[in-house]
């Protein structure tokens, strides 16, 4: 009796919304595709059916509404998860929400790789967030022309160190486009190498590459930040989404 009682309720909440062109609310983003999902929220656990999950030696803090133990914060600490099931030259999403604590030169704040060396992709041809003097951006070489400009303290844009941000990219056969906070700042055709069952590194790098000065070892370039909520799609959202995502 409760159940047809409520049936009938939802049927009649239907009804009168349709009467009143009313349209009852779906701020969620489906979840269709959804193959990481990592809330951050004081554990490490991809909550999809994949079950990835991370370890990390960052510390638990506050998320962009003030709740305790809600986020992580990566000052010379990682978040380290495998086997990410997409191909990063074909199609996906990355959406994650982060919070400068200070810019630096060469360190680095999220890589998908395909392993912690150079023996199974070239160096720095897989996507990877930079920081640059007082700018974010999505690379996959030192080549400026291969790199997207994020954001940067001088951009009033958008928000500046100390304030939370949501950075969602869609990649669609290398077709990529980066928006932050909903917004779409750029389009532009990257080099992504074919590659799948990635390896998904925050706030630091996750793969050992030559540098300026010899090997540049497996986590050694961390980044200053705060990062929460990331979800990686094995299909390219549609704007809508993005903007829920920002939202929500």
């Amino acid at each position: 009796m409760k159940q047809l009682s409520f049936i009938l309720l939802l049927v009649t909440l239907l009804v009168s919304c349709r009467k009143k062109n009313l349209v009852l609310p779906t701020s969620q983003v489906s979840e269709l595709g959804l193959v990481a999902y990592y809330p951050l929220d004081g554990h490490t656990k991809d909550l999809t059916r994949y079950a990835n999950h991370g370890v990390t030696n960052a510390v638990s803090a506050p998320d962009r509404n003030d709740v305790p133990s809600k986020s992580y914060i990566f000052n010379n600490s990682f978040f380290q998860s495998s086997k990410i099931p997409i191909n990063i030259s074909k199609q996906y999403t990355f959406s994650f929400w982060v919070k400068m604590q200070k810019y630096a030169d060469g360190m680095a704040i999220m890589e998908l790789a395909k392993g912690e060396d150079t023996t199974r992709i070239p160096c720095n041809l897989n996507p990877q967030i930079w920081q640059f003097r007082d700018s974010m951006f999505l690379t996959t070489s030192s080549n400026i022309n291969n790199q997207i400009f994020i954001m940067s303290l001088k951009n009033i844009k958008f928000h500046a160190i100390s304030n939370w941000s949501n950075v969602t990219w869609t990649v669609q056969n290398g077709l990529t486009k980066m928006y932050v906070d909903g917004v779409l700042t750029i389009t532009r055709q990257m080099p992504w190498p074919n590659l799948e069952g990635m390896n998904l590194t925050l706030g630091n790098a996750g793969n050992s590459c030559p540098g300026d000065f010899g090997v540049l070892n497996y986590h050694n370039q961390p980044s200053n930040c705060f990062i929460d909520e990331v979800k990686i799609y094995n299909r390219v959202l549609t704007e809508d989404e993005i903007k829920k995502l920002a939202q929500n």
